[in-house]
């Protein structure tokens, strides 16, 4: 009996959105709360379900941190986070001390949900008129937004071992066979600075 060969997962993700993508998104937010959900996502790289899970009491204002007590695998890990976030969360909790840090707007229940969080990543997209950078998606989703950081703090020079922390990784070879094949972005990117090296700007 001859047996076929499978073919191996595809484990990585080429596909991420600019800065200036990210930056539209998070101005294009209907309300303080849905800001601040992008904020976090795309500025942590933490994973959707683990922001759900996040207290009031897991942000440090003084140590500028978030610590994220169920990660995955059940373990926890501490993320920093910038200041213009931390303000933004600071004025979004007001004097809440308890409670999830991200409330959900329905009375009867604490916290948002993860099909809320994709609910305003999809529809802050379309708001703001930005395609998922995967041409074969349809709609934007969070986890893109965890891809996008991981790319850039890989792209301006953030070692590996670091940015394995940051993304929460336990091993730093999923960090590098997720992240470490280049997009298309990059290589043309690349490509632009040696052609301009070599080739010259001709105006053609």
């Amino acid at each position: 009996m001859i047996q076929k060969k499978l073919k191996p997962k595809k484990t990585y993700n080429i596909y991420y959105l600019s800065m200036d993508e990210l930056n539209k998104l998070i101005e294009s937010t209907k309300s303080l709360r849905d800001q601040i959900v992008l904020k976090i996502l795309a500025r942590t790289g933490m994973r959707r379900f683990e922001l759900c899970n996040l207290r009031v009491m897991d942000v440090d204002f003084t140590k500028r941190r978030i610590f994220i007590p169920k990660a995955k695998g059940g373990k926890f890990r501490t993320v920093p986070v910038d200041r213009d976030t931390l303000q933004s969360i600071k004025f979004y909790i007001g004097s809440r001390q308890n409670g999830k840090l991200i409330q959900s707007n329905k009375k009867d229940n604490d916290g948002i949900d993860e099909s809320r969080i994709n609910a305003i990543v999809k529809n802050t997209a379309i708001r703001a008129e930005i395609p998922h950078p995967d041409p074969t998606k349809r709609n934007m989703n969070p986890h893109i937004l965890r891809h996008s950081f991981i790319r850039h703090m890989l792209k301006i020079g953030v070692p590996p071992n670091y940015v394995q922390q940051l993304a929460g990784h336990s091993d730093i070879r999923t960090t590098l066979q997720m992240y470490g094949i280049p997009s298309f972005t990059d290589v043309q990117e690349k490509y632009d600075e040696i052609s301009n090296t070599f080739y010259g700007d001709k105006n053609i």
